[in-house]
């Protein structure tokens, strides 16, 4: 204790300077024995400065690291060196989350007699943290289902349906096709089938480097919806390396037409509009026949 004579000489001015400080700051002997706590250290577990002194740190101040190998203030004086972290201190029923500083006290011939501890509450800056981590989570979140309906938008204009003649409707792929890709493009098929009652959708994959089984299926399945919907379809651009894939995967086509050409199919469907209104025309003339000859004169 002889020790911290000088410093007892000045107590008074110390203490004024201590007590200026909002974050809690006390002083131990190398028995772990509060020399000296300021108003805010002893405030932050009930108590006033007076009921802290000649009482051991760890009795007032609760942690997981008290009487521990790991005690902050033991880490200090026997390593001659600031030890700093975090903690959760104890007071009651409530946790304090704190950061704690501590370093090595020593006296005029620079011996380490006792700890110097500094610790400030830090419960606003973790829920500071954590509201901001979960504006970061938002925005992110926000972020990758923006960057998804984008590559949606992209996917849509990637996959035009076009109409390029009375009831023929027409969807050129270019570029790689895959399952997400393919899923898109046949429910745009669908959809413009519904609004235009379309009697044929010309599907040219001539831009398609490659086709898997599950795209081949995908197009075979969007072909029988369309002949439930009145609508029949043709393939074309098949190269050879999609007609070996699609033989070997057996899938069967027989509900697509191909074709070579994109003109090729246009003409023939073509064809078979013109070949329709002509036998539409030679029944409606039969009706109008019969329905004369009834009549009376």
């Amino acid at each position: 204790m002889e020790d911290f004579a000088e410093v007892y000489q000045d107590e008074g001015f110390l203490s004024e300077i201590i007590n200026a400080i909002t974050s809690g700051i006390f002083v131990t002997d190398l028995e772990h024995n509060i020399l000296m706590i300021n108003k805010a250290g002893a405030k932050m577990v009930g108590k006033t400065c007076g009921e802290c002194f000649d009482q051991q740190c760890y009795d007032i101040f609760d942690t997981p690291m008290c009487k521990t190998d790991s005690c902050t203030c033991l880490q200090a004086t026997s390593r001659n060196a600031e030890s700093h972290g975090e903690t959760t201190l104890h007071y009651g029923d409530v946790e304090i989350p704190i950061e704690y500083t501590s370093r090595p006290l020593r006296n005029h011939a620079g011996e380490i007699i006792g700890c110097v501890e500094h610790f400030i509450n830090i419960s606003e800056r973790l829920e500071t943290d954590r509201i901001i981590m979960e504006q970061k989570e938002k925005l992110l979140k926000k972020r990758e289902e923006d960057i998804r309906h984008l590559q949606d938008e992209i996917l849509e204009l990637s996959t035009p349906v076009i109409e390029v003649w009375e009831s023929v409707l027409t969807l050129p792929l270019v570029g790689t096709l895959d399952s997400h890709r393919a899923h898109i493009a046949m429910e745009r098929v669908l959809e413009a089938i519904e609004q235009s009652r379309a009697a044929f959708i010309i599907i040219d994959i001539t831009g398609v480097p490659i086709v898997d089984a599950e795209v081949a299926r995908h197009i075979l399945m969007t072909a029988a919806a369309a002949r439930l919907m009145g609508s029949e379809t043709l393939l074309t651009g098949v190269g050879p390396h999609i007609a070996r894939v699609i033989s070997e995967s057996g899938v069967s086509l027989e509900n697509i037409i191909l074709r070579g050409r994109m003109t090729d199919a246009l003409q023939y469907a073509i064809a078979r509009l013109e070949e329709r209104k002509s036998r539409l025309g030679k029944v409606s003339g039969l009706i109008e026949s019969g329905t004369s000859e009834k009549l009376p004169d």
